[in-house]
């Protein structure tokens, strides 16, 4: 029976891994024992090994005739001893090729999560709650305010491109810098500026944009760029949302301004517009009953006042009456937004 060292070496040896002593025993071995004795006696190692090593498509047949092929070139060429170092040596720059590129890959993606990592951008927010007013400092000392229920977002890396995304109301007093821009992303525009005072109301629920200038230049431009329009200041442009349309005017740009100091300013408003920034103001929720209330106008300038006050003055210019619902509350038992109606007087 043959040992199964042998039977390993047999494989060892099929296979051109081997060294001369080994070639002497397969040669023995071989040489001593019959062909088909030799293969009868293998055969149960040898399927045990292969059921090991998962491979089925290799054959005791064409081991045997590879083992037979080396046996012939060793007697042929006795140098042939060297090919074991030969065979090993082609074996691992074989398997150097792999453990290089994947060393390779290893690095390259390291490098590139590396640079994702840099590249990634984190973002900070800033808001302020309704009815409430904030004010910020950016990484560049640029000043300014949020008014409520607005948002204020830039990126960590400021610095390298002063741009914040705006969401409601602010002002801005902007720190000069000489070639870097300052622009103040809103939902339909662009605001461009070097150093400069101005105040943006750009809420979602209102169907128009407004920027005042109070001091330097800006540079305003929709975000196809279909338009480029300058103000100068005390200018104040608005942009119709719907129609896609600007309107310039001249205005006293410190009035606009005045909410960040507490004032509520109301500037010869229709109430349909006047009414959302009272809304804002107080957190409440007012309903105005009639759409031809909604056009009326009227100026006025509020300092701390109640809400009830303020609508006792409006109604005072104007011909409405309002109604103030009791506040309930809600299931986590906090109370809800105050509700008002307003409608015309009969």
């Amino acid at each position: 029976m043959v040992k199964k060292t042998n039977t390993n070496k047999l494989i060892n040896f099929s296979e051109g891994k081997y060294s001369y002593n080994d070639y002497l025993q397969v040669k023995s071995l071989f040489k001593e024992a019959d062909d088909d004795e030799l293969k009868k006696q293998l055969y149960q190692q040898w399927n045990e090994i292969m059921q090991h090593q998962g491979d089925d498509d290799q054959s005791l047949e064409h081991v045997f005739d590879k083992i037979q092929h080396n046996i012939l070139l060793e007697d042929i060429n006795p140098n042939k001893r060297n090919l074991v170092w030969k065979i090993y040596r082609y074996a691992a720059a074989i398997l150097f090729i792999p453990v290089l590129l994947f060393s390779i890959w290893m690095l390259t993606s390291k490098q590139e999560n590396l640079s994702a990592s840099k590249n990634s951008v984190s973002w900070i927010e800033i808001n302020a709650p309704e009815a409430a007013r904030v004010e910020f400092v950016l990484p560049d000392s640029t000043r300014g305010w949020l008014n409520g229920g607005s948002r204020l977002k830039y990126a960590s890396n400021f610095n390298e491109k002063r741009k914040v995304e705006l969401k409601g109301e602010a002002y801005f007093e902007v720190e000069h810098r000489d070639l870097s821009e300052f622009t103040v992303g809103l939902n339909k525009l662009d605001v461009k500026v070097l150093g400069t005072k101005f105040n943006i109301s750009d809420y979602q629920s209102d169907f128009f944009t407004d920027i005042v200038l109070l001091e330097g230049k800006v540079e305003i431009s929709d975000k196809a760029e279909s338009f480029k329009q300058y103000l100068s200041p005390d200018q104040k442009i608005t942009y119709d949302i719907n129609n896609k349309s600007i309107t310039i005017s001249d205005v006293d740009a410190k009035r606009y301004a005045a909410w960040k100091d507490g004032f509520l300013v109301i500037d010869n408003e229709p109430l349909g517009q006047a009414i959302s920034r009272i809304e804002r103001w107080y957190n409440a929720e007012i309903v105005i009953q009639g759409e031809a209330l909604k056009s009326y106008r009227f100026k006025a300038t509020f300092k701390d006042e109640p809400l009830e006050e303020v609508l006792r003055l409006i109604s005072l210019t104007t011909p409405l009456k309002y109604t103030v619902e009791k506040r309930d509350v809600d299931t986590g038992g906090v109370l809800k937004k105050k509700k008002v109606f307003i409608k015309l007087k009969k």
